[in-house]
This record gives C-alpha cells, sequence and structure tokens, in this order.
C-alpha cells in the first residue's frame, strides 16, 4: 500500500473511531447532547481559570467528579463546543504491584475529539480503563474560543465603549462552550469556581454566593482579582450563567440587589425599588419561598435577551431601563423567576412548565400592583405581538424542544412558550375559578418544587384536580388540545384590555380622516398606549400619514425601544424614508433580538431593503452577541437572497 493511500486509510479509520459513541441509543430520550449519560454521570465540577480580556479566553481547568453508572464502559463521553483541550487525566487511587500504599496522583488518559456537528458541538471522547469504582475523577485541561456561542466579551455599551464585560449564557446548551461536560437537564451538577480576573471585578454565579454569609444589604460578590465562589445546590447546565465586569451595587432590600456598570447602580435600582413588594405577591399566589435572594444585573447593550432568568440571577436589557413610560412597575413587568428557578425541567422540552408560570405569576403580581386594567393591557400586548406564531405553534409539549428552537429561535421559542403557556392557564382559571385554579398551583408548587418535572406528569396532576368532579367544565380532551395538538384551542380565555379600547378609537377616526395628526392626543400615551396603537395600524397606512405621525411626535425620540421597533418595522414596510435612515441607526445601537428581528426581516422584504440589512449586518455584527448574530444572519443571508430573486 502506497504512503498516501496507508495515510488516507488511517484518517478514514480514526473518523469512523472518533465516531463510534455518537449515534444516539435506541428508545433513549432525544437529547441535544453527546453524552453517554446511561454509563456515566458527572455530579460535581471544580473550576480553576484565568479570564484574559485580551486574548478574550477563559483557560485552566475543570475537575469532573463522575459516578459510574457502567463498570464495562471504556469511553466518557463530555460535550464542548469549541473548545481547545490540551489534556486530560484521571486521578488514579490504586497502582498493581505496589508494595505499600501510595497517595493518589494524576494519570494522563487518552482523549480525542469528534467530527464537529454545527448544532450539538463537539464530542470530547476519553478512553477508561473498565473499573468498579463507582467514583472516578477527571481533569481537563482547555481553553475557549474568543466568541464561542453563549461567550461574548463585549463592553458595557454599544460602539465598544465602557467597561469590558464577560457573559456565558448556558441557555439552551451554552454551558458547553465554557465548560467540558454532560450538557443535559439529566446531568445536574454542584460547581465549584475559582477565577482569576483583572483587578477590581466582580464575578457573579447562578445560585452562587461566596464562601461565607453576606451582612443584609451588602453586595453578593466584591470587586477583586481572584473570585471563590461554589453553587448552593445542583443545577442543570442551561442554568449555569457567568458575568465578570466591573459592577457597581445598590441593595433593594436583605434578600435583592442591582449590579450595573457605570458610576452607580442606583438608578436601575429605583427602576426595580418594587421588586420586594413584586415577590412577596408571587411568593403568596404560588406559595413560594420568599428566603432565596436574588440579584439583578443590567447587562451590556450586545445581550440578546429582554430578561433572562437563571437561579440567583436576572440578567436584565439595558432597554428595559431606557424612557419606559409604563404604569406597571419594571418589577412586576418581569417574568416570575422563582418559579422558573422551583421548576426544573426533566428534559429541555419540559422547560415550558416554568416558562408558563412565570408568565402566569407574572400577570397576576401586574394586577396586583397596578391594578387589572394596566395588567390587562400587558396582557393584551403580548398575546398581539405572540398571534401570528399563536396560530401555527408547535403543542406546548414540544415549544421548548430542538425543533421548535431550531425553527423560532431560542429567543422566539421561549416567548411564544411564555404566551400560549400564559393563555392556557388563563383559560383554565376561567373555567374553574381562580380561586380554584390559585390553589391548585399551590399544590403543584408544593409537590413538584426541586424536582424534575415533565410534561406527562403535569398533565396527570391537572387532568386528577381538574376534571375528577362531576359536572367539570375541563375535560381530558382539553387538556390534550393544549398540551398535544398544534395553534390555539377556539374556546380560550383572551385578556380584555379595556384600557387600551379608547385607542381604538383614536385610531379608527385618524385613519378615516375625523381627527387631525396633531390631535391624537398622544404626547401623553403609555408605551402600551403606543405600542398598542401602531400595532392596529393598517399594512399600507402609507407614507405621507407616517410623515405627520412622525413630525407631530417625533416617536424615535421620545418611545421607548420596544415602540421604536415596531414604528421601524411599519415605517419600513411603508417606505417611509426617514424611518428606513432611522433604521440603521437603531440596528446597531443594540443587541436585544425580539427589537431587532422585526426591523430585519422589515427591510429583508423589498430588494433595496436586502441590501441595506445586509450593510448594516456586516458593520454591526461584532457587537452582536453569537446568538443574535446566527440569527440575524439567517434572515439577510439565504433568505434574504431567495426574496430579492
Amino acid at each position: 500500500m502506497s504512503p498516501r493511500r496507508a495515510f488516507a486509510f488511517a484518517a478514514f479509520a480514526a473518523l469512523v473511531i472518533a465516531s463510534v459513541p455518537l449515534p444516539a441509543r435506541a428508545g433513549a430520550p432525544v437529547e441535544r447532547s453527546h453524552a453517554n449519560l446511561d454509563a456515566f454521570r458527572v455530579t460535581r465540577i471544580a473550576l480553576d481559570l484565568d479570564a484574559d480580556f485580551v486574548a478574550q479566553q477563559l483557560r485552566g481547568t475543570a475537575v469532573l467528579t463522575v459516578h459510574r453508572l457502567d463498570p464495562s464502559a471504556n469511553h466518557l463521553v463530555l460535550d464542548t463546543r469549541g473548545l481547545r483541550i490540551f489534556e486530560v487525566a484521571e486521578l488514579t487511587r490504586a497502582t498493581y504491584g505496589a508494595s505499600a500504599p501510595i497517595a493518589p496522583f494524576w494519570v494522563s488518559r487518552p482523549f480525542r475529539l469528534g467530527v464537529p456537528d454545527p448544532v450539538n458541538g463537539t464530542a470530547l471522547i476519553i478512553d477508561v480503563p473498565r473499573s468498579d469504582a463507582p467514583e472516578e475523577s477527571f481533569r481537563i485541561e482547555y481553553a475557549t474560543s474568543a466568541h464561542g456561542l453563549g461567550l461574548n466579551w463585549t463592553t458595557a455599551r454599544a460602539g465598544g465603549h465602557g467597561a469590558r464585560f464577560l457573559y456565558a449564557l448556558s441557555q439552551p446548551d451554552g454551558a458547553r462552550s465554557w465548560i467540558p461536560l454532560q450538557d443535559s437537564p439529566r446531568a445536574r451538577v454542584r460547581v465549584v469556581l475559582r477565577l482569576r480576573t483583572p483587578s477590581d471585578m466582580v464575578a457573579l454565579l447562578s445560585d452562587a454566593f461566596g464562601p461565607t454569609a453576606k451582612p443584609a444589604f451588602a453586595p453578593t460578590s466584591k470587586r477583586a482579582a481572584v473570585h471563590a465562589l461554589s453553587t448552593r445546590r445542583a443545577l442543570a447546565p442551561a442554568q449555569l450563567d457567568l458575568v465578570v465586569a466591573d459592577l457597581k451595587f445598590a441593595p433593594l432590600d436583605d434578600h435583592a440587589g442591582v449590579y450595573a456598570a457605570g458610576w452607580s447602580a442606583r438608578g436601575p435600582a429605583r427602576a426595580l425599588r418594587d421588586y420586594p413588594a413584586a415577590r412577596a405577591a408571587g411568593d403568596r399566589l404560588l406559595g413560594v419561598s420568599a428566603g432565596a435572594r436574588r440579584d439583578f444585573v443590567v447587562m451590556p447593550a450586545a445581550f440578546p435577551f429582554r430578561t433572562l432568568a437563571v437561579p440567583g440571577l436576572s440578567l436584565l436589557s439595558p432597554t428595559l431601563f431606557d424612557r419606559a413610560r409604563d404604569p406597571v412597575p419594571l418589577a412586576a413587568r418581569l417574568p416570575f423567576a422563582a418559579a422558573q428557578d422551583a421548576l426544573a425541567p426533566a428534559t429541555r422540552a419540559d422547560a415550558w412548565i416554568g416558562e408558563a408560570f412565570a408568565a402566569y405569576a407574572q400577570s397576576r403580581i401586574a394586577a396586583e400592583l397596578a391594578g387589572a386594567p394596566a395588567a390587562a393591557a400587558l396582557d393584551t400586548l403580548a398575546y398581539l405581538e405572540q398571534r401570528a406564531p399563536l396560530a401555527d405553534s408547535p403543542p406546548l409539549e414540544r415549544l421548548c424542544g430542538q425543533d421548535a428552537t431550531t425553527r423560532l429561535g431560542y429567543v422566539g421559542a421561549r416567548r411564544l412558550a411564555r404566551e400560549k403557556g400564559r393563555l392556557f392557564f388563563a383559560t383554565l382559571a376561567a373555567s374553574v375559578g381562580q380561586a380554584r385554579f390559585d390553589e391548585l398551583a399551590r399544590r403543584w408548587f408544593a409537590a413538584a418544587a426541586g424536582r424534575p418535572v415533565g410534561t406527562a406528569r403535569f398533565e396527570g396532576f391537572l387532568a386528577h384536580h381538574l376534571t375528577e368532579p362531576k359536572g367539570s367544565a375541563i375535560r381530558p380532551a382539553d387538556l390534550a388540545q393544549w398540551l398535544h395538538d398544534p395553534g390555539v384551542p377556539g374556546a380560550v380565555a383572551l385578556p380584555d384590555a379595556a384600557s387600551l379600547r379608547a385607542v381604538d378609537a383614536v385610531r379608527s377616526a385618524w385613519l378615516a380622516g375625523r381627527v387631525r395628526t396633531g390631535a391624537l392626543g398622544a404626547r401623553h400615551w403609555s408605551e402600551p398606549q403606543w405600542r398598542y396603537f401602531l400595532e392596529g395600524l393598517p399594512a399600507h397606512v402609507g407614507a405621507a400619514r407616517l410623515a405627520r405621525l412622525d413630525a407631530a411626535y417625533r416617536p424615535m425620540h421620545v418611545l421607548p425601544p420596544h415602540a421604536q421597533s415596531e414604528w421601524l418595522r411599519i415605517a419600513i414596510a411603508n417606505r417611509y424614508p426617514r424611518g428606513t435612515e432611522a433604521a440603521s441607526a437603531y440596528l446597531a445601537a443594540g443587541g436585544r433580538l425580539d427589537l431587532l428581528e422585526p426591523v430585519y426581516a422589515a427591510l429583508a422584504a423589498s430588494p433595496h431593503g436586502v441590501a441595506l440589512a445586509r450593510r448594516v449586518y456586516s458593520s454591526a455584527r461584532a457587537g452582536y452577541d453569537p446568538l443574535a448574530a446566527a440569527r440575524i444572519g439567517a434572515i439577510v443571508g439565504r433568505d434574504a437572497a431567495e426574496r430579492t430573486q
């Protein structure tokens, strides 16, 4: 055999061998993970890392404590994405032939990386000897890539200004971008982190508040060059988020505080001053313990989410603090994070249960703090925003699963699950009575809190308690339709936005020419009123009308970011030149995906807009989070090119 053919054969054999552990096992649940979870289970990870803001890299070691389930298994398979693996070693406690006991020591183990997968990353396959030991330890020396999905090195403000900022987001499967691990909800782990950073930085980790108890109103993490953090309990990998930056702190009470970059965190703290009242209202509603601490972090402009909650931390987009003229306090407009904390999903698809309860509780909290009309207005806007995707939405049981996340994007799937779940619960409450449904919710939380829960168990609970009494308004078929059928059933309890009906009348009169633009009275409208007005405009309102509206009220100067996104979408669709011009600056200034996507999609609907969208994306992409960049790239890339043909 020639050397060239021998080399080709060896390369092919290596590829085949590396691929052997990767196929899914027959009968196993669908996982976005390469890990051989039936043979090994990681229970603890000790991280010792350096955060290099110049190289934009985390580098160090991860020591994994692994529980062996299969004594005959000779491969440990972990998940990675973009990680460079330098060395793998196992801690051995015995040496055959030794005449006396010796101290445990690390022994190098052969390893290889599987074929990279664009969705699931790359498997790390470690050769291990067969063993009857119930527990083993492995040390992995590695480094991250600069901008892997889930890991972002950025600055506090758009345009590369402000303090340096690192955040690692592990939802839905970003943990493998900064930790080699079994990235599955079935592999819950405790994490101990020792992190070295530039001096005077704050490091925050999900559910971790440092090695000692903090006095009331004190920051849970102080600025330092070396940080020691450990989670208080085992978490699913998707719950492991990390934030590192020069952050200031302001307390809300002895159970909560706000971190923000800049000279002070007092402004964001004022915006969140109602959080203690909102937390108390949610705790009463669901029976959740009020003792858990929660800190809020004002994230940089590149942060792709409106809000992201993990145990102990709520990460908030800075757009939430930008001139939000809303009668409902900010704290009551956030999904009730304690509900998500308490309900750990058994699989990724089961995450809809926590999302639904978080949205339902948020609606009830808003009603208690700001009144039912104001809460109904917010619910109406949430429904109108999701009305089109709700019509052909996947069943609730699959809304947070891999297929829906791939089609809708992670942000879109979670927002849709939240709204569809809230409508589901509101419909149940309308059918059996609010008091009865609230009591049922408390019973569910008392039984399920802290344990992985799945859709089948939740459906059984609802069926037992809601369909058992004779004459019940709920039938098992009603539950099955929500959980297992696409779309939304015909019998659904929609929010009653009586407070917005006056906007309907004004909009109709304006469109009919009975009311002049300057006489709309919109200068004192709240954000919900503006968004409702814009949402109800016809698709072809006309550039001339928009020009008059722009001249009278200057929406891009006075409206909050969410209403600005809606205005730009309408302006672009109606070919209003000033709207198209304003879109460029708007798209370059932030990274919140639910605000950017509608504007990019509106641009991509026309040949001229496609060209502009691609130019803006080309210059702004470096400032976007990798998740947002990938999602928007799909809009302005292949999809946009097809529209121009």
